[in-house]
């Protein structure tokens, strides 16, 4: 790792103050922690309490609480969902003709906090993201989820608690 402004690749690219190649600087205003790098792979890329649909139709997720159901709409158009982190808890998944996916289990399972894929959707054409998520925890209670990249999302400010410009 070099300073900020050292040229980091053979186009001549520098070093953002995050240590990123080419990067596009501190996207939080108190630094780089948590920023996530590169393109998302796998849920362990994204910030807290945040979902990625992925180019082969994978939602990625990362929580640090665990997930007893979610509901989520998937924008553009509609399918099916199976696999993922939800079926390996034996959760029901069901996604309705308007492209709204509801997944919960009857015994009080749960998705263990951590990140992976929560689902993975058999489009029935190109997605535009997902919207109006709704994420529950123990006892119902909810769990505040953005999907990640939407800068329209009133609630997609930092999650860190002891961050300088926590929720904004």
């Amino acid at each position: 790792s070099g300073e900020d402004g050292e040229v980091c690749d053979c186009d001549g690219n520098t070093l953002d103050e995050c240590g990123v190649c080419d990067g596009p600087g501190a996207i939080y205003e108190c630094g780089c922690e948590g920023f996530p790098t590169g393109d998302i792979s796998s849920g362990c890329n994204l910030p807290d309490f945040n979902i990625y649909l992925g180019d082969n139709g994978e939602v990625f997720y990362n929580s640090s609480e665990d997930i007893y159901g979610f509901q989520f709409t998937i924008d553009g158009t509609s399918g099916s969902a199976s696999g993922g982190d939800a079926a390996s808890a034996g959760f029901t998944i069901s996604v309705g003709d308007t492209g709204t996916l509801l997944a919960f289990s009857f015994t009080g399972a749960f998705i263990p906090a951590g990140c992976g894929t929560l689902t993975i959707l058999d489009l029935d054409g190109e997605a535009t993201g997902l919207s109006d998520i709704i994420v529950s925890g123990a006892n119902a209670a909810s769990i505040d989820f953005s999907y990640y990249g939407d800068e329209s999302d009133p609630d997609a400010g930092c999650t860190d608690e002891s961050a300088c410009n926590y929720d904004e």
